[in-house]
């Protein structure tokens, strides 16, 4: 009876254990979970301007950027100002009373900054935040 008991603690485990491989799983997942917001964020580089009432949103609907070269961007997707208010409108229809986000970089145009308030008043949005910094105080 001793060689069978021996035999069997000698036999080669065929299991494999994927504890290992799903603890370096979950680490990607989290680290993918944590970098892509601010990949996201910061694709679009606008410097906005600083104000002293500057808060932050954290419920905006959609946000438009214009860059530094007056490019349009709707939720970091350049667009023409045609298309961006078929784009609006469709939002609107599907959620009135968005709010629309402008992020604005503080070298643009007057001109290029009415055009695209016009062109999303036109298309029914009826809310409207501006992008700010806020100003270090100085005493």
């Amino acid at each position: 009876m001793a060689k069978t008991e021996r035999r069997k603690s000698h036999e080669i485990l065929s299991e494999i254990n994927i504890t290992p491989f799903t603890d370096v799983v979950l680490v990607l997942l989290i680290i993918f979970m944590i970098a892509t917001p601010i990949i996201v964020r910061g694709s679009i580089k606008v410097d906005v301007p600083k104000a002293q009432t500057s808060k932050s949103e954290k419920d905006k609907s959609f946000i438009i950027s214009i860059d530094a070269h007056e490019n349009i961007f709707l939720d970091d997707k350049q667009v023409s100002i045609e298309d961006l208010r078929r784009l609006v409108e469709r939002r609107v229809q599907q959620q009135p009373g968005m709010v629309v986000m402008i992020n604005g970089d503080k070298s643009i145009t007057c001109e290029k900054f009415a055009q695209v308030l016009e062109v999303t008043r036109m298309a029914g949005a009826g809310r409207y935040l501006l992008a700010t910094e806020k100003k270090e105080e100085r005493f």
